[in-house]
């Protein structure tokens, strides 16, 4: 009775484990079924991250030999008598079967998660077949309807003989645009085709999203893209982890700040991807831009004389602050042109780095108030507008960068000041010229970080600012009111429009004769008429001068361009205000500019003499400066002027003859002189094209005033002279120009030991503006600080010592070894 119970739980367990082993392994033969290489490696991955699911299960042909063998066991413990403990036995397989189980388990979760992964793949290949289909529908629409178009051309009956090549050429030019709407309509496709790729691209180098993510959003991914975006395929991120976030962020920020479509976003993945890797570094620069990005780092490594001024227009025209400017630059484009071919052939101006430039004329901007670019069409003083268009015209042909401003919104775009999330335009100048207005302006625009540009800046400044009336601390102690003053630069960042303060540096600009080689002939031609041109284009600069120009009239017929006729001699022919040129045409018919005395130093005797007219100069009787003039008052300086135009008063008869306005037996004189003399034009070389390229180049490349190491002009210019008056008149006594970067250099007793000046006793002192200097005692006083060296001071109790140079015959900016 025992063994017949033992037999019966013996086959009762082994009945219960086949059936186990059935129930577990049902499952895994229907999976085993399925086919396994849907699964990709990164699916796989991304289970093993996903709690280690199915780690280590093995092959099938593994998991059934292990079931196999199970069963045999079983039947064996059945089949054997020896053993009465059956249920003991069988609990040797019970971690086996658990974990027989566990993977079994495991082959089912990741049948789930195959299965979700093929209904997102179908779902992305349903979005591309609908897309594709609509691309096929339209094409198809179009071709019918192109069809129909060429049906109803042929349908329509045949012309009359004399017009059935009109009609032939009809139809065949109908055909050609059906062909290229076609090929419209076929790029369009493709270009639509390549942009679903692109965005597939950009989804595949995001991190996997969950498997189980939202099917709106993956639908979302595939939209196509606009048409602008193709031919951008993406690059690797691997050295660029921020750069899909930076992507992600800006396509949906691109519009909060204006200033991103300044950089060239568009909404277009490419413009993003531009934007992001050229101007804010955050991606790897897209193959098709590496190029280019090369070849436009090489071009401006190196300045290159430039063979024309079309680049520089762009600028000009979009701001109307330069309309006079600019039509000034497009009148002497192509005698600029030649002028750097010119100067190309004279000097190696290889090997010379471009710079990048900030202009910024502040008297044009609405902001001042000064309203000069407006009254330049008006008979408005123009000489500012001269030295501005001249000097932008200079540093473009020199092959340098320049970025033009022409108001605060301009400056703050530049800068980058308060542009949101856009980083400065261009905020790393190596030079800014402006003038005091926009230095001013860059102040207020910077606030404090103005002070990081400070030894770059350039500051035009037509009459010239002295070292004391620069100088805050002193301008404040000794009363020099300025409006134009105290700004505490190095009084060499002063760029003057003549060469009358040399504590300043002299800019110049350009004398417009226009006379190009082919018009030497036709100027030779022109015979003189018995005419003299007025130099004054408003009637008030007439007031008070009758008997001056009645005794001028009794030799030459008077002409004017004055902006009002009433004002003036009944005798004179007026021509109202007129342009430039024609201004040239009068000069080169007449034989005398007069001079009124009023307007001070301007451009227009220097064109009179380039066009071959003597100019007469009237003398200033007291001289005129900031002390004793209302127009002076207010300039930054005391320099007297002792004649309308001091510069062309140097030059000298026969081309300038000064004289007495209210002596007519002295204007008579010199009347009498030019109208018996024939003059050849004459204009000097550094205020033609050339000679102003010349002098702009040298100072770009030579004069640092960020750096006191540098030492320019070179030593070997300095010549020391010691006198007791100012430096600027000892200097041109000894036939030689002051120059204040020398001042450092004689600034120690050791120096001026080397100038038989033997110091019995010394100091150091800011208390004076003639240092170093010393008395009868041998006692010296050198200066201590470098603001308040002047050419122009003296004192009659001390002898200075002079830091002079020689220059270059009408190059006088430029030494003989500065070049």
């Amino acid at each position: 009775m025992k063994k017949t119970t033992d037999t019966l739980w013996k086959t009762m367990c082994l009945l219960l484990g086949i059936g186990l082993i059935w129930c577990l392994s049902l499952p895994y033969f229907m999976l085993s079924n399925a086919d396994q290489d849907i699964f990709s490696v990164a699916t796989i991955n991304r289970l093993g991250r996903d709690g280690n699911v199915g780690e280590g299960t093995g092959r099938p042909e593994e998991k059934m030999k292990r079931i196999i063998k199970i069963v045999n066991d079983l039947l064996n413990i059945a089949e054997s008598s020896d053993n009465p403990q059956g249920p003991s036995a069988l609990k040797d397989y019970k971690e086996e079967l658990q974990s027989v189980q566990i993977h079994m388990e495991a082959e089912k979760v990741k049948g789930q998660l195959k299965d979700e992964m093929i209904k997102e793949m179908h779902l992305n290949k349903i979005q591309l077949q609908r897309h594709v289909a609509h691309m096929e529908e339209l094409l198809k629409l179009q071709l019918e309807k192109e069809e129909k178009k060429i049906q109803q051309l042929k349908s329509v009956p045949p012309p009359p003989p004399l017009k059935d090549c009109k009609a032939e050429m009809q139809l065949f030019q109908f055909q050609i645009e059906s062909e290229k709407e076609k090929g419209k309509l076929k790029d369009e496709m493709i270009k639509d085709l390549r942009a679903v790729k692109l965005q597939l691209q950009l989804a595949h180098m995001e991190k996997a999203p969950p498997l189980m993510e939202k099917k709106e959003e993956m639908v979302e991914k595939v939209q196509p893209l606009k048409p602008e975006e193709t031919n951008c395929p993406l690059p690797p991120m691997d050295n660029h982890p921020e750069c899909m976030g930076k992507l992600k962020w800006l396509s949906k920020m691109w519009k909060s700040q204006p200033c991103y479509a300044g950089y060239g976003v568009n909404g277009s993945v490419c413009s993003f991807v531009i934007y992001l890797s050229e101007v804010e570094k955050w991606c790897p620069v897209l193959p098709c831009r590496v190029p280019l990005s090369k070849k436009a780092e090489a071009g401006s490594d190196y300045a290159v004389v430039r063979e024309n001024l079309t680049d520089l227009y762009p600028s000009l025209e979009k701001r109307s602050q330069f309309r006079w400017i600019e039509q000034r630059i497009r009148s002497m484009e192509r005698v600029w042109v030649e002028a750097g071919r010119s100067l190309s052939a004279k000097y190696d101006l290889k090997e010379r780095k471009a710079k990048q430039i900030l202009v910024h004329p502040g008297v044009v901007t609405a902001e001042s108030k000064a309203k000069i670019a407006e009254a330049a069409f008006n008979g408005g003083p123009l000489g500012e507008l001269v030295q501005w268009s001249d000097l932008i015209s200079t540093l473009h042909i020199l092959g340098h960068h320049v970025y033009l401003t022409a108001s605060l919104p301009d400056l703050l775009h530049y800068f980058g000041v308060d542009t949101g999330g856009c980083p400065p335009f261009h905020s790393n100048p190596n030079l800014i010229y402006t003038d005091i207005i926009g230095l001013r302006q860059i102040k207020s625009v910077l606030k404090g970080s103005w002070l990081k540009y400070r030894c770059i800046i350039r500051v035009l400044d037509t009459f010239g600012t002295e070292p004391d009336f620069n100088h805050i601390s002193w301008a404040n102690k000794h009363k020099l009111a300025s409006p134009f003053g105290r700004l505490n630069m190095i009084p060499l960042q002063f760029y003057t429009m003549f060469p009358h303060t040399p504590d300043n540096t002299f800019l110049g600009f350009v004398v417009q004769n226009q006379l190009m080689s082919e018009q030497s002939e036709l100027f030779k031609s022109n015979k003189r008429q018995n005419q003299a041109l007025v130099y004054g284009k408003r009637a008030e600069f007439w007031e008070g001068k009758t008997a001056y120009l009645d005794v001028i009239h009794k030799y030459l017929e008077i002409h004017g361009t004055v902006n009002n006729r009433k004002a003036l001699p009944n005798y004179v022919k007026n021509h109202g205000i007129v342009k430039g040129t024609d201004v040239q045409a009068l000069l080169r018919q007449s034989k005398v500019f007069v001079g009124l005395s009023f307007p001070y130093e301007g451009p227009a005797p220097l064109e009179a003499l380039a066009n071959g007219c003597a100019f007469l100069n009237p003398k200033l009787n007291p001289p005129q400066s900031s002390l004793n003039t209302k127009f002076f008052k207010g300039k930054p300086n005391i320099r007297e002027i002792i004649s309308q135009h001091p510069y062309a008063e140097a030059i000298g008869e026969p081309y300038v003859w000064t004289v007495d306005m209210n002596n007519s037996i002295e204007v008579e004189r010199a009347l009498n002189a030019i109208l018996n003399q024939t003059i050849e034009p004459y204009l000097p070389y550094e205020f033609s094209c050339e000679g102003m390229l010349q002098r702009v180049n040298v100072l770009i490349e030579k004069q640092d005033l960020c750096s006191s190491a540098v030492s320019w002009p070179p030593l070997s210019a300095l010549q020391v002279v010691k006198a007791q008056m100012s430096c600027k008149t000892a200097c041109q006594k000894a036939g030689l120009i002051c120059e204040p970067a020398f001042f450092p250099h004689l600034n120690n007793a050791n120096s001026l030991a080397k100038n038989s000046v033997d110091c019995q006793t010394s100091e150091f002192s800011a208390s004076g503006l003639v240092f170093p200097a010393y008395n009868s005692t041998q006692h010296c006083w050198f200066q201590s600080d470098p603001l308040l060296f002047s050419c122009v001071r003296s004192d009659e109790s001390l002898t200075r010592v002079c830091p002079c140079r020689d220059f270059i015959k009408d190059q006088i900016a430029l030494c003989k070894d500065c070049i």
